[in-house]
């Protein structure tokens, strides 16, 4: 017998579909990156279609810019869709091409540098559909090091 309780219709969705938002650190003028937040609850233009415990986030970050190091509430499993990047964990550094990722633990700092000539595009998993991400500068245009995504932002699921 197989529990249909959790059940919803299935539908593909296009992760570079929805309306980006520019993320930088003033001052750091590689610091950049455009952010899509295609299965996180909570954040504008999100999709109908979520996970229970599951978020997906989505970055776009031009040759020579960088994610800033950061550290996040939840485990992160890291896809690289287009593109080679850098991914610094910790103390670690590791080079990472289109069909690769590799996994943050909770709470370790970590960033992300293109280090290739093409546009990287790089897939955050989340086991949790709430996220906590502390910067060690504010991130703009947040105004913040700290940033929360996920269903604690969004008043209509509390």
């Amino acid at each position: 017998m197989t529990d249909n309780s959790h059940s919803q219709h299935v539908q593909a969705v296009d992760l570079h579909r929805f309306e980006g938002a520019d993320v930088w650190v003033e001052g750091e003028e590689h610091a950049r990156l455009r952010g899509y937040f295609p299965l996180s609850p909570g954040t504008p233009n999100a999709s109908e279609v979520a996970g229970e415990d599951l978020m997906v986030v989505s970055m776009e970050i031009e040759p020579g810019n960088h994610l800033p190091s950061h550290r996040d509430s939840n485990e992160e499993l890291l896809v690289v869709t287009d593109g080679t990047v850098e991914v610094t964990v910790g103390d670690e550094t590791v080079r990472l091409s289109s069909g690769e990722c590799a996994v943050v633990p909770e709470m370790i700092p970590h960033g992300v540098e293109n280090v290739g000539n093409e546009t990287a595009r790089i897939i955050g998993v989340f086991p949790d559909d709430e996220l906590t991400a502390t910067f060690e500068r504010p991130l703009m245009p947040f105004e913040s090091n700290v940033v929360t995504v996920g269903k604690g932002t969004d008043p209509e699921r509390e």
